[in-house]
């Protein structure tokens, strides 16, 4: 299957221009992209360009989103970009972006159209790809963190985790989402920033008796997520859990109340309280 290696990436008015390479297993008849969207049936397909080049195939293809939908918009909504290969008796499709040039700006990119329609491209948590048609609020991909952890003296738990930043861009802050499955109240914590090379770690505290600045973590079963601030945009990843868990039992308010924590390979959750 051809390893598609994105080369460039910019906006020309409404129209996300894209450019990339791939060494084919055997000759190429046809290339095109595919934007599927993530949370519906939708599909549409954009001729692409190509040409030999020193002994790879480059393409090149431009992504209107103001008229790609038969002279309408692009739908709201998140819409996967894959490049589908036509080769004599076969057709391979690949995700759009895993592969990138060396020194390439992963940070996401914004554009405004007429009809104050905000348009966001950036690569998801396995690096591909993403549309973002409407920028409303939704996770965006997920991470696994690397350890949950309990902090005995302070009474917390603490959460930590690192992002390729080849993959994820450089974001200038991060924030503990926890969204609580009944109320949908939502419980936010600060969550630092570490770059190091080619990786960004983030470290989140959630107190789980009252603390001189942060009311504990309610009772109640809650979702985490990491929110991650860049220039103009926010995008949020799922948390996968750790293999080891927190379960312990903390004092607060005259009573013992438990703290216990999901184990991998499922999605992070926090319960307080009654398990």
């Amino acid at each position: 299957m051809p390893v598609p290696l994105l080369t460039e990436i910019s906006w020309a008015g409404s129209a996300l221009r894209l450019a990339g390479t791939l060494k084919p297993d055997g000759a190429v008849c046809e290339i095109e992209l595919l934007l599927r969207e993530r949370d519906g049936d939708g599909l549409v397909r954009v001729p692409a360009s190509a040409s030999k080049r020193a002994g790879r195939v480059a393409f090149e293809a431009e992504v209107d989103v103001a008229t790609l939908a038969g002279g309408q918009p692009l739908p709201g909504g998140l819409w996967d970009v894959s490049l589908s290969v036509g080769a004599p008796m076969e057709i391979s499709v690949v995700p759009l972006g895993r592969g990138r040039a060396p020194g390439m700006d992963a940070s996401p990119l914004r554009r405004f159209l007429p009809d104050s329609c905000t348009v966001i491209t950036y690569f998801g948590a396995d690096g591909a790809l993403v549309i973002d048609v409407g920028g409303r609020p939704h996770v965006a991909g997920s991470v696994a963190a690397d350890t949950l952890s309990w902090n005995e003296e302070r009474e917390e738990v603490v959460v930590t985790g690192h992002l390729d930043l080849r993959r994820n861009g450089r974001p200038i802050s991060g924030t503990l989402l926890m969204t609580e499955r009944g109320s949908r109240h939502v419980y936010e914590v600060i969550a630092m920033l570490e770059e190091r090379p080619y990786r960004l770690g983030y470290r989140a505290v959630v107190p789980a008796t009252r603390a001189f600045i942060d009311n504990p973590l309610p009772r109640g079963t809650w979702d985490v997520s990491l929110c991650l601030g860049f220039s103009g945009m926010h995008r949020e990843l799922l948390l996968l859990a750790p293999d080891e868990p927190v379960d312990v039992q903390v004092w607060r308010r005259l009573r013992h109340v438990r703290v216990v924590s999901s184990a991998a390979p499922g999605p992070l959750t926090i319960t307080v309280g009654r398990v």
